[in-house]
């Protein structure tokens, strides 16, 4: 039955493959997951294995490409394009977070964080590639600032810094939760990084 879907549904074992892929990496980290041990997660030959992913990093950049963007995109960048402001997608983003992370009763960590940590030192192209998904992320945050401070007459904002300290706090607070398998970082950063933008919005 696999081999019979892998020649009939090649895109549908793809999917699966990274599926798995991305779910080990997030989870126990890249460079601890085997690929014999992928093969079973994601129940494909060895054939098709090599034949969609000849080798581990050719899985890497595409659970980076297909999977972690996406997360990114879907979590941060979407909700900054339908919110009023930064400050009320920032609470929004943070409270679906939070619910969806004590929905699950664990805390695996930001998936782009988790794959940066794993990868950066080892591969130049995946650096690259993680890199482009926080320039892409720093990037949505930046542009939704400096319109803010356009349309309030923020002169005061500095979308680039601004971006940064967002990243990196939300980052941080996700990092401290996963170890803890707590999510009270990430309140904190929430009630914190709310107080500290309604602050600077005042400031106008």
């Amino acid at each position: 039955m696999t081999e019979n879907k892998r020649t009939n549904d090649p895109e549908g074992v793809r999917r699966r493959i990274i599926d798995a892929a991305y779910d080990a990496f997030i989870t126990q980290g890249y460079l601890a997951t085997g690929m014999l041990e992928l093969r079973e997660r994601a129940s494909v030959s060895g054939g098709a294995m090599a034949h969609h992913f000849p080798a581990k990093r050719d899985l890497g950049l595409a659970v980076i490409r297909d999977r972690v963007a996406e997360a990114v995109r879907q979590t941060w960048i979407a909700p900054l394009h339908t919110s009023a402001d930064v400050p009320a997608a920032i609470d929004l983003i943070f409270e679906n977070i939070i619910n969806e992370l004590m929905h699950n009763g664990r805390v695996s960590g930001c998936p782009l964080n988790n794959m940066a940590m794993d990868v950066s030192h080892h591969d130049s192209e995946m650096r690259e590639v993680v890199s482009a998904v926080f320039g892409a992320w720093h990037e949505a945050l930046s542009a939704k600032f400096a319109r803010d401070a356009e349309e309030k007459h923020a002169s005061e904002l500095n979308p680039h810094s601004l971006a940064t300290l967002v990243i990196a706090a939300y980052s941080g607070a996700m990092a401290m939760a996963k170890a803890r398998q707590d999510v009270s970082p990430l309140i904190d950063c929430r009630m914190e990084l709310a107080a500290l933008l309604a602050a600077k919005y005042r400031l106008r």
